[in-house]
């Protein structure tokens, strides 16, 4: 079990900046993780123990327990954090892929004009934008502020919602 911790299995924790704290989980999921105190880059003779209890916690938690939830995994190394002194982690999010994002949507917006049988060039005049924007939108090259995809989606009839990721995937 020890060669599988500290091989293949290793979660990898550095920091970003004093408040944030990525975390590299072997199957290339990455959370961000913001503290809210210093205490975190303590370092002792150059070695920061708050990265090596996380690695350790997380390559336990997420590994080599039959594999929880991440959110157990996170209060379990709460538990830990809080026991060696430090204060425990206020957020945890997935680091998202933006470009991925722009992509999804704009093959949303693409997707909803077709379905309606609306040209590219009319729907652009409706939302008020200009058609090359729209065109770099729908392939996923623009990233879209809220102001234009509101103007987007009221053209297409549509509006703009948050959906969790499970009910999307249903």
């Amino acid at each position: 079990m020890r060669d599988e911790i500290h091989g293949k299995w290793e979660a990898k924790v550095s920091f970003i900046n004093q408040f944030k704290v990525k975390i590299e989980l072997p199957d290339n999921v990455y959370y961000a993780l913001f503290p809210s105190n210093y205490n975190y880059l303590t370092t002792i003779n150059g070695d920061c123990h708050f990265i090596r209890l996380m690695s350790a916690d997380f390559t336990w938690n997420m590994y080599c327990s039959n594999r929880p939830d991440f959110n157990t995994a996170v209060r379990n190394i709460n538990i830990s954090l809080y026991k060696n002194g430090y204060e425990m982690m206020q957020y945890v999010v997935p680091e998202q892929n933006a470009s991925e994002e722009r992509i999804r949507i704009g093959a949303r917006i693409k997707e909803l004009r077709q379905k309606q049988k609306i040209d590219a060039k009319t729907l652009a005049i409706r939302a008020g934008i200009n058609p090359s924007n729209l065109s770099c939108i729908e392939q996923g090259h623009y990233s879209v502020g809220f102001d234009i995809l509101s103007k987007i989606a009221y053209a297409l009839n549509a509006r703009v919602e948050l959906v969790e990721k499970e009910k999307e995937e249903k």
